[in-house]
C-alpha cells in the first residue's frame, strides 16, 4: 500500500489535535507497517512488537479509539484481499 493511501486511512487520528506524541508514534508505526507489508493480517498483531513498545494500544487509547483503529486496520486488509483475490 502506498504511504499516502495509508496516511489517508488514518487521517482521522493524524489530524486529531488531542492525541499525545506517543499516540501519534503508535499510529505512524501502524502506517509504516501497512506500507511495508500491505496490511496487518490479524488485529491481534497490534498487541505485539513492534506495536507494543513503548506502550500498547490498550494503554495508549480509550476503548472508542481502539475500536476505530481496529476498524481501520480491518478495512485496509479487507480492501487488500479483495484486490488480490
Amino acid at each position: 500500500m502506498e504511504y499516502k493511501a495509508a496516511f489517508v486511512a488514518f487521517s482521522e487520528f493524524i489530524n486529531d489535535q488531542s492525541l499525545s506524541q506517543m499516540q501519534i508514534v503508535f499510529i505512524k508505526k501502524v502506517i509504516d507497517y501497512i506500507v511495508q507489508n500491505g496490511y496487518i493480517e490479524n488485529v491481534s498483531e497490534l498487541m505485539k512488537p513492534p506495536f507494543d513498545k513503548p506502550q500498547s494500544i490498550i494503554k495508549l487509547f480509550d476503548v472508542a479509539r481502539q475500536k476505530k483503529i481496529v476498524e481501520a486496520v480491518a478495512k485496509i486488509k479487507e480492501n487488500a484481499v479483495k484486490i488480490v483475490g
